[in-house]
């Protein structure tokens, strides 16, 4: 199956691409594919170029749901406050959308099990700079140069620059191995997580969280859903394509499902992107009102039927050796 003439509507890279679509997994990849000496080209304004200062208004509180979900109390100031802090965490913790987001913030790794963690495609290092604080020994790997240096300068992390398979880690080196939102973007998927289960301990966990083509929202905006982003998506996986790649890489698949956590977003983006053919650098200025309660329903909505069908925006793998 293919959809043709698809520009990039984020950070305006030349040229027009189609969609090839494997009709038995359901794997959908780019055509044509940039050649790999020019992918870097592809980054050079990308937004993993700046720190987030300040996440948005609700940082904080994400961080609360987050410590109280995780047993940790590295955010609390004082007795009295942390104990108001902990109570609103468990209570709002307990509403299943909330509860899922500030869960795949952290990739699910829990406060209680710390080791050693690599994080593929790391982007500025903010995630890593998270689990750092969490007790986590990180080493991150990221083939932009910008993003790479200012893992280092600024947050002061081991960051490689290139891609997995030039880091040269020992066999057996981590006891968890995250890749979010980094998948789509490997000229050879299947060899980068053959990579990640040679570095990976025996008993440690592989994470993947990518865009998911049977998503709600790529049903309703088609060309215009967000998690398409051509050129730089070279690959945009269904469950079942995502489960066959690792599979092919020897992994063993524990657990695979989809999530809404970024609903709200990939509604409120994609809905600018059908309206304006653009949406500059990929992240909304100044949402009306209506705009987000349509995506907090949207969300809402994508979030009740994830329970009976892989619909999510996102998909999530867990997977050892």
């Amino acid at each position: 199956q293919r959809q043709m003439c698809i520009r990039d509507s984020l950070f305006s890279a030349p040229g027009t691409w189609s969609l090839l679509r494997c009709a038995r997994c359901g794997l959908v990849w780019l055509n044509p594919r940039p050649v790999p000496e020019d992918m870097g080209k592809l980054y050079e304004t990308y937004y993993t170029h700046a720190l987030q200062e300040n996440a948005g208004k609700f940082a904080r509180l994400r961080r609360i749901i987050r410590n109280a979900i995780l047993g940790t109390n590295m955010d609390y100031a004082g007795l009295a406050n942390g104990f108001v802090q902990k109570v609103l965490g468990t209570v709002l913790s307990c509403v299943g959308p909330i509860r899922e987001m500030a869960e795949v913030s952290v990739m699910t790794l829990k406060g209680s099990t710390k080791g050693r963690l690599l994080d593929v495609g790391c982007a500025n290092g903010q995630f890593l700079a998270t689990m750092r604080d969490l007790g986590w020994e990180v080493v991150g790997v990221e083939p932009d140069r910008q993003a790479a240096e200012m893992a280092r300068e600024h947050l002061k992390l081991k960051v490689y620059k290139g891609v997995l398979e030039e880091a040269g880690f020992s066999n057996d080196s981590f006891d968890a191995i995250t890749m979010n939102h980094v998948i789509e973007h490997v000229w050879e998927p299947i060899g980068t997580l053959r990579e990640c289960h040679r570095v990976l301990k025996p008993a440690g966990r592989l994470v993947v969280v990518t865009p998911n083509i049977e998503s709600l929202g790529h049903r309703l905006f088609t060309e215009a859903w967000l998690g398409i982003d051509p050129p730089r998506h070279l690959y945009v996986f269904s469950p079942r394509s995502l489960r066959a790649c690792a599979e092919q890489a020897d992994l063993t698949v524990i657990q695979l499902g989809t999530t809404s956590r970024t609903g709200r977003g990939v509604w409120v983006a994609s809905r600018l992107i059908r309206r304006d053919g653009v949406l500059p650098g990929g992240s909304p200025q100044n949402i009306g009102l209506p705009l987000r309660l349509e995506g907090l329903a949207f969300q809402v909505a994508e979030y009740g039927l994830c329970r009976v069908k892989e619909v999510g925006e996102e998909i999530v793998l867990f997977a050892t050796k």
